[in-house]
């Protein structure tokens, strides 16, 4: 009873599925409804939702995850592989392809043999998947009425009849199917409509199953909970099954026929195929999240011998749902008939179109006199019931050891062996028909050792086990000892031998003239170059035309063909006009839509008139010259559309004759404005309608424009994208046009235009607040150079108020020292003198600092012997260096230098000094080393030395190093000094430095090129020769104590002394004496007057030349000029004894004492 509720179930969904057809037969086949889409994208998904009930739980119990790998093959080709699909569709329809064999063949210069291999694989290829769907509905009826299957229990003759009751009625389904498309050329929607809605049916079912297996089992207690839980065994999921898997559902998308069919040939849109590029991937990603549950539940709860491709229906029997049940049998039934009836259908088409008819066309009487379209129609007829009787023969003899993902499997790899001349006819030019025969032929043979022959034979035969002749690397499932899994053997070894035969086989002998002009369709999907023949003749009418087409599809539908393609091109054919290659074409498209490509071809061949040796010839001749003009073709267009302009070039009727692929780009033309002939106005008028066109004041199109115009200019409002349109006129009265895109430098020429504004306004507000901060800064100036003359008159009087009675008591000290005799008396007056010279140093070098830090110190700069200043800064420490017992010596220089002498005699008194101090024995060495224009004044000493490590330290302020200090009291500031006078006259100073055993200083300098000496502004020598007795000194002073300490001490040395305050007491001291003076020694700073004032009215006075020194703290280099220009030498208060002695010791020589 349960076997005819499953007979009645299989009926009564055979019926509704050919009402379904009948019913959307009689619509208008032109409708086109707003579900069209879904209805075709739901259609693409019927092969991989039959995976889900015939391969994919069998494999997921074998394998796990694994299974997936199908479904995401599937999803990338439908995302990743988008642009190609949508690039075969184009090409199907423009050249009138209908199935795999015609797309492979057409490609290879419709070879007639490619298309009868590629049929003959399909037809091959797919007899085990036939046979798997017969086998599933036996199957099917045995599970639903044993409630259970067990694989190889060999009880299924008792269903053997109900399967032959069954085939016969999905014949007859099959062939009634199969009869419409021979009388029509239009899309087969029925069948469409039948493959969507099996599609819903089956992923609503597993869904279904799956939920309710879900919801049942897991509110069983926990215990049991956990038990299903449990899965397969673990470490199973294998990465090359995966990536096969991946490769083969993303590549049968295509090469499987009855997947092509539905995809490209019932394609009636790109918005179609849109749509499938998103709900197929989804679709199976909602069934296919069931299989890992059902699959589990299955291998926890059913029994080992149950086949696991069959637990969709025997879960709902083991839970006695019968409704269920019955759904999930009308479920599996769809899976298996839809696969069944589709692959038939396209199987039989194919054989008819590539295989059978271009054979019986061969015969030219019968093909010129016979109508076709009966014996087309039973050419399919029997090819569909031979078709179907070699599954049923297949699937009876592997019916013991059948499995169905590997009967799965084994179809798809066959379809596999289309793939490298595919692919390659797409990519590679060089690709030729006996490459693709070489390369199909070479997979399928390997194909049918490693994967069809196994299923044949037992699997302990000698052959599987052992190889034949016992070559184990020759054992079919394990093909070079390659270890995994069959079908991945398989699919590796075929490829590989395909691909290698495709491309010797390609590389062997150069492509035909057809080929060539076919590998640039293919390639670049650009129609063949019959534009330049378009006003040749053929010699045929046109109603031999439509005469040779009727036997084919009929008169009616021929007549109504031609009204068509009259309208669509706008012309009037007579039947007695002459056909152009153009109408001619057209019918070869039309034709190949029912016999296919090759035949096609061989019909208007024959059509045409005989073909004797002139014409064959005359044929070469044209292919040869075609080919030549598609090849230039394609230079020119691949050259064109490397260019980032868009170009169109119009005829004189400024009609669409060629372009590249930046124009629709740019232009975002629709298709129907993207093809030959579309005249340039109605481009224009599309553009304007929808806004974007624009005149170059970038104003809105006024009606009267002229798109012939030289220059125009696109604007898309949405995008805001600027197009620049360029007309130039060629001599045949044609036009170029280039479409550039301008909308980076209109965009950069108007942030320009608001950046020179905005730095407009910038510059002038810069420019307020550049004068108002210059305007600031002049005051803060004013404010600083005010401070700074405070600063440098508050250190002159504050050094001068300082400096004066620490030059009284320096002078005290030494006065009281000469008084003394006992010696430690004497000793005392020298350590006093010691601490007094001390506190001066200090002093001095405060100052000094100070001065050159504030710029005050302003060199003067004069030439002069370097040597004069060499000897006098050692006679200056030449009695220092013989009280420490060391050896000072000077090597003589004749070089003359440019520079400031005054600093440059105080930079060498420092380092000199410097020397003295921290020398304990042995020698100090003065010298000049030439350098080119360079010289070297070096200080050389046999002193403690400094550590390499300091060297940079010893020039800051206040550094000593520890054992400088157990040599010499100080603050550190001598060579601090020397930095900033040597900076001041840019000069550089170096340091050489030896711990223990020396060190040497250098002033680096230029070498002047004057070749004699301009006039020296210097200070006077001094010399150091002893006091003399007896000579007149006048002292002039307002500083009571120094004016008292410099008496008494010059008294101490047998001086005659004058003592003055004032000029005033000066002059009445000339007016009552009448013998001059050998010696002036008086202060700068003197009141209302000077010290050279009053030095000046003493010599005019008495009209002599009288040695005179300034004996002040003032500083400055002005004064040391001005005393110098009056021959008045400068001791700088605290006056040294020695300093003093000196100047005495050349009075009392005379030197100075000339009359005028």
């Amino acid at each position: 009873m349960v076997g005819w509720t499953g007979a009645l179930v299989a009926l009564l969904y055979l019926l509704a599925q050919y009402i379904l057809i009948k019913t959307v037969d009689r619509r208008a086949r032109t409708e086109n409804g707003p579900d069209r889409p879904y209805i075709y994208a739901l259609s693409l998904a019927s092969g991989g939702s039959s995976w889900l009930f015939y391969g994919a739980l069998g494999y997921a119990a074998d394998n796990g995850f694994e299974f997936i790998g199908l479904f995401i093959g599937i999803a990338l080709a439908f995302t990743l592989g988008f642009p190609f699909l949508r690039k075969i569709v184009r090409l199907a329809k423009s050249e009138g392809i209908t199935s795999i064999a015609d797309l492979i063949g057409a490609r290879y210069g419709k070879s007639f043999s490619v298309t009868a291999l590629v049929t003959l694989i399909a037809t091959v290829g797919l007899v085990p998947y036939l046979a798997l769907q017969i086998t599933a509905i036996h199957y099917l009826f045995d599970v639903f009425r044993n409630t259970f299957a067990s694989h190889g229990q060999g009880e299924h003759h008792g269903s053997h009849w109900l399967l032959w009751c069954l085939l016969c009625v999905i014949g007859l389904f099959t062939v009634r199917n199969s009869e419409k498309s021979v009388h029509t050329t239009d899309h087969d929607e029925g069948l469409v409509r039948v493959s969507a809605n099996d599609s819903v049916f089956k992923i609503i079912v597993f869904v279904i199953v799956g939920m309710t297996a879900i919801t049942l089992f897991f509110t069983e207690p926990v215990e049991h909970i956990s038990q299903i839980a449990i899965p397969w065994p673990q470490g199973r999921i294998s990465l090359e099954n995966m990536i096969a898997l991946i490769l083969i559902g993303a590549s049968t998308t295509v090469l499987l026929p009855s997947h092509f069919y539905l995809t490209v040939v019932e394609n009636r849109s790109e918005r179609e195929l849109r749509t499938a590029r998103w709900l197929v991937p989804a679709c199976l990603f909602i069934a296919g999240v069931f299989v890992l549950p059902v699959t589990a539940i299955g291998l926890q709860v059913l029994p080992s011998t149950a086949y696991p491709d069959f637990y969709f229906l025997s879960l709902p029997l083991l839970m006695d749902h019968d409704w269920l049940s019955a759904v999930a049998f009308a479920g599996g039934l769809s899976a298996a008939s839809t696969m069944l009836v589709l692959p038939a259908i396209v199987l039989s088409i194919m054989i008819s179109n590539d295989l059978v008819m271009p054979v019986v066309l061969k015969w030219p009487r019968r093909a010129a006199a016979q109508d076709f379209t009966r014996t087309i129609s039973k050419v399919r007829r029997y090819s569909i019931l031979v078709i179907l009787l070699a599954a049923y023969v297949y699937q009876f003899t592997i019916m013991e050891h059948v499995d169905f993902s590997e009967l799965s499997l084994i179809s798809a790899v066959s379809m596999m062996q289309m793939l490298p001349p595919f692919l390659g006819g797409f990519v590679w030019r060089q690709a030729t028909g006996r490459g693709a025969l070489w390369g199909m032929t070479a997979g399928i043979t390997v194909w049918l050792y490693t994967m069809v022959l196994p299923t044949w034979l037992d699997q302990s035969s000698s052959l599987i086990a052992n190889g034949p002749f016992g070559v184990g690397g020759l054992r079919p499932h394990h093909l070079w000892n390659l270890q995994s899994s069959s079908f991945v053997n398989g699919l590796l070894w075929s490829l590989i031998a395909n691909l290698a035969f495709f491309i010797v086989g390609s590389l062997s002998k150069s492509a035909r003239p057809l080929e060539r002009i076919q590998a640039n369709v293919f390639i670049s999907h650009k129609p063949a170059a019959t534009v330049s023949i378009r006003n040749l003749r053929p010699k045929i009418t046109i109603r031999q035309l439509k005469e040779a087409i009727s036997r084919y599809i009929g008169a009616e539908r021929a007549e109504l063909a031609f009204r068509t393609f009259c309208e669509r091109e706008g012309v009037e054919l007579d039947r007695d006009d002459p056909a152009d290659f153009k109408t001619v074409h057209f019918c070869e498209q039309l034709l190949s839509g029912i016999v296919g490509s090759p035949s096609a071809r061989l019909i208007l061949s024959l059509a045409l008139g005989p073909t004797g040796i002139a014409q064959k010839r005359a044929q070469i001749l044209l292919d040869h010259a075609t080919g030549a003009l598609v090849q230039n073709r394609y230079l020119l267009q691949t050259a064109l559309d490397q260019m980032d302009q868009g170009i169109g070039v119009f005829d004189e009727h400024a009609r669409l004759t060629c372009w590249n692929r930046q124009f629709p780009f740019m232009l975002d033309l629709p298709e129907n404005l993207q093809r030959m002939g579309v005249s340039l106005r109605h481009i224009a008028s599309f553009l304007t309608d929808r806004g974007d066109l624009v005149q170059l004041e970038d104003k809105d199109c006024h009606p009267e424009f002229d798109p012939l115009a030289a220059h125009w200019r696109v604007r898309f409002r949405d995008t805001g994208q600027i197009i620049d349109v360029l007309s130039n006129t060629m001599p045949d009265g044609g036009r170029v046009t280039t479409f550039t895109d301008i909308t980076k430098a209109v965009e950069t020429d108007r942030m320009l235009r608001q950046t020179n504004e905005y730095l407009d306004t910038r510059v002038r507000e810069r420019t307020a607040e550049l004068t108002l901060a210059n305007q600031e800064l002049a005051k803060a100036q004013r404010r600083a150079e005010d401070a700074n003359i405070s600063k440098t008159r508050f250190l002159t009087d504050a050094g001068h108020d300082i400096l004066q009675p620490l030059n009284a008591a320096r002078l005290y000290s030494s006065a009281l020292s000469g008084h003394l005799s006992e010696t430690h008396q004497k000793e005392l007056a020298v350590s006093l003198d010691s601490s007094l010279e001390a506190v001066e140093s200090i002093f001095n070098a405060l100052l000094d600092i100070s001065r050159l830090d504030a710029g005050a110190l302003q060199p003067v700069i004069s030439t002069f012997s370097l040597n004069t200043v060499l000897q006098q800064v050692v006679r200056d420490f030449l009695p220092a260096s013989l009280e420490k017992g060391l050896e000072l010596k000077l090597v003589d220089s004749s070089v003359v230098v440019e520079t400031d002498r005054n600093l440059l005699r105080r930079l060498l008194q420092n380092l000199v000094s410097n020397a003295v101090k921290y020398c304990r024995s042995g020698k100090i060495l003065v010298g000049v080393r030439h350098q080119g224009n360079m010289l070297e004044v070096q200080i050389l000493d046999t002193g403690i030395g400094i550590p390499q490590s300091e060297l940079n330290v010893v020039f800051r302020e206040f550094s000593r190093l520890s054992e400088g200090m157990n040599e010499s009291d100080g603050l550190g500031l001598g060579l601090s000094i020397v930095e900033r006078i040597a900076k001041t006259l840019g000069m550089q100073i170096g340091v050489t430095s030896n711990v223990g055993k020396g060190s040497v200083f250098s002033v680096r300098m230029p070498v002047s090129q004057l070749p004699t000496l301009t006039h020296v502004n210097g200070v006077p020598s001094i010399g150091d020769s002893s006091v003399a007795d007896g000579l007149s000194v006048l002292c002039i002073d307002d500083d009571k104590r120094s004016l008292s300490a410099m008496k008494e001490l010059l008294q101490s040395w047998g001086c005659t002394v004058d003592a003055l305050s004032q000029g005033k007491a000066l002059r009445r001291l000339c007016q009552n004496r009448t013998e001059p003076p050998d010696l002036i020694l008086a202060d700068y700073n003197l009141g209302d007057e000077t010290g050279l004032d009053l030095i000046a009215y003493v010599r005019d006075h008495y009209d002599c030349s009288i040695r005179a020194a300034l004996v002040t703290a003032e500083r400055s280099s002005q004064l040391r000029n001005r005393a110098a220009a009056d021959d008045v030498s400068v001791i700088n208060k605290p006056v040294r004894p020695a300093i003093l002695r000196a100047v005495l010791s050349h009075s009392q020589a005379g030197e100075s004492n000339e009359r005028r």
